[in-house]
Parts: C-alpha cells; sequence; structure tokens
C-alpha cells in the first residue's frame, strides 16, 4: 500500500475512497480557487518556478547532476502530495497536484460508484504539450465548476455531464486505443479528474524520466504464464513503458515487472488470459517502488 494509500484510503485504496470525491471534501482543500489559478496558467507551466525559486526549464538541465539534482528531486517530489485542507499550496509548483495509474476496472469503478458527476474534458497535456484538442480525458466537481470560468477548456458542443454507464463505455473506448488511466487530486485529498492519455503526450509521465513522480505507478504489475500463452502478439506493442516485449526466439512476451507501471493494458488484450496482475507489493523486486 502507497502513502497516500494509508494516509487518504478508507481500509484500501486513496483513490476508491468516497470521501474524496465529495464536495465537502472540496471545500476544505480550496479546491476551487487553487484549480482556476492551475488550470488557467497550465500553458506556462513549463516556465513556471518550482517552489518560487527556479523555473522547470533550469531544472530540467540540472536534475541530472549528482548532488544538486538529488536535492531538486527531493524538493519537488515532497510538494506534490501535500495536503490542501492545512496548508495554501502554490499551484504553480504543482504542490498538492498527484496522480496514479489505475487499471481499467478501477477506472469503471470510480465514475459507476464513486463519482458524482462527471463530464468529459479536453486533455490539457495534449493540447498544450502537442497542439492536439482531443477530449479523452472526464472531469468530475469541482473541476467540472471551475471550467466554465476557462473558455478554451470548453467543448464546442458545451459541458455535457454523462452518467456511470456512459462514461464507463467512454474509458472502454479509450482503453482499446491504448491510453493510460491515472485518476488526479487537486489538491490532495479533493480527486478532480481521470486522464486517459499516452506518451509522448502526458507530461506527467515524461517526468518520470526525471525522477519527478508527480504520478505513481499503479498498484500492482504485470506477470506472464507461459503455459497460457498462445504466441498471439495482441500484448506485443502496447506497453509504453518498456516492461514488456515479445521474443520471437520463444514466441512469448517478457515482462520486466520493476519497469511496469501496472496500466493494465497487456493483460486487456490478452484473450488466453496469460497475463494477470499481481499486487505490486507481493514482488519483492517492486515492493514499494511507485
Amino acid at each position: 500500500m502507497c502513502k497516500m494509500c494509508m494516509k487518504h484510503g478508507a481500509a484500501g485504496k486513496w483513490y476508491l475512497n468516497a470521501q474524496n470525491y465529495l464536495k465537502e471534501t472540496a471545500v476544505e482543500s480550496n479546491a476551487y480557487e487553487y484549480l482556476e489559478d492551475l488550470w488557467g496558467n497550465l500553458e506556462r507551466a513549463y516556465l513556471q518556478k518550482v517552489y518560487g525559486l527556479v523555473n522547470m526549464k533550469w531544472v530540467s538541465k540540472k536534475i541530472d547532476s549528482p548532488l544538486l539534482g538529488r536535492v531538486l528531486k527531493w524538493y519537488a517530489n515532497k510538494g506534490f502530495t501535500r495536503d490542501g485542507r492545512y496548508k495554501k499550496l502554490k499551484p504553480a509548483a504543482n504542490q498538492g497536484h498527484v496522480g496514479q495509474i489505475i487499471t481499467l476496472d478501477e477506472a469503471k469503478t470510480i465514475v459507476i460508484e464513486k463519482a458524482e458527476t462527471v463530464a468529459k474534458a479536453l486533455c490539457p497535456c495534449k493540447h498544450f504539450n502537442r497542439g492536439i484538442k482531443d477530449y479523452c480525458c472526464l472531469a468530475f466537481s469541482p473541476l467540472l465548476e471551475v471550467i466554465p470560468k476557462l473558455p478554451r477548456y470548453i467543448p464546442e458542443t458545451g459541458i455535457k455531464v454523462i452518467d456511470g454507464d456512459q462514461a464507463a463505455s467512454f474509458i472502454d473506448e479509450m482503453d482499446k486505443k491504448g491510453f493510460v488511466h491515472t485518476i488526479w487530486c487537486g489538491p490532495v485529498p479533493t480527486i478532480i479528474a481521470l486522464c486517459s492519455c499516452e506518451i509522448p503526450s502526458c507530461g506527467a509521465l515524461r517526468l518520470r524520466s526525471f525522477d519527478l513522480n508527480t504520478c505513481w505507478k499503479g498498484e500492482y504489475v504485470a506477470i506472464n504464464d507461459p503455459d497460457k500463452c498462445i504466441g498471439c502478439r495482441k500484448c506485443a506493442s502496447v506497453c509504453q513503458f518498456g516492461a514488456l516485449r515479445f521474443s520471437p526466439v520463444i514466441n512469448r512476451p517478457i515482462i520486466k515487472p520493476e519497469l511496469c507501471y501496472g496500466c493494465g493494458l497487456c493483460c486487456n488484450r490478452c484473450e488466453n488470459e496469460a497475463i494477470f496482475l499481481v499486487d505490486r507489493n507481493d514482488l519483492a523486486i517492486t515492493r514499494g517502488r511507485y
């Protein structure tokens, strides 16, 4: 179980705690003011000051230096999980804005059982990183109340609230496209959105290459059962993290658990159930590594 789950979960994962989706929680964490500031300035995030000291462009150049890089990573990472209920946060430094990869089934459980209001939303990462307008994410309250103040996020057809079953079908579509599902706080512990994106579009997943953990690995890792595998290769090209490669020599996929983010895309493609997910903490090599 991750630190977020222990602190903000309810006998389980933090993103399955229904209290984190309530309006009362959003009010307690000052989410409305925070989100208007954060989402209103996302296109300038690369130039924003990290903790008010230096901008991300400078950080990216220094992040690999032996001593200074280690300090910068620690300094940035400690802010992502700050609780917005107890201290005013700095949206420009992404304080309190943290996400985690979740599985398809978890994503559908959230939109059907946890989130009270759901609507399709523009993917800010694709929009600002690649100039692509793709409404592949889902917004929850309080983000839904903030978006009308930020016109560039509003679809041409307007904001349309969808029910849980419609949202679940939408997530299925995103999964078939090979998009990874992530759940987001804004700020901790208020949960504001469920994104479906991919590398290189997703800014948070790209930051993982610098050891900046604004998006954590999922609670699971994928395992292959060679006795069930028929070598169909449907899993061969879906992994975005370099954890799975298909070996033509043995006609089987090879999975490196230490590289796995637990998104479950490879499992969803396997019709023989030869690939399955296990708890990250059940394996010594991945235990506690998020």
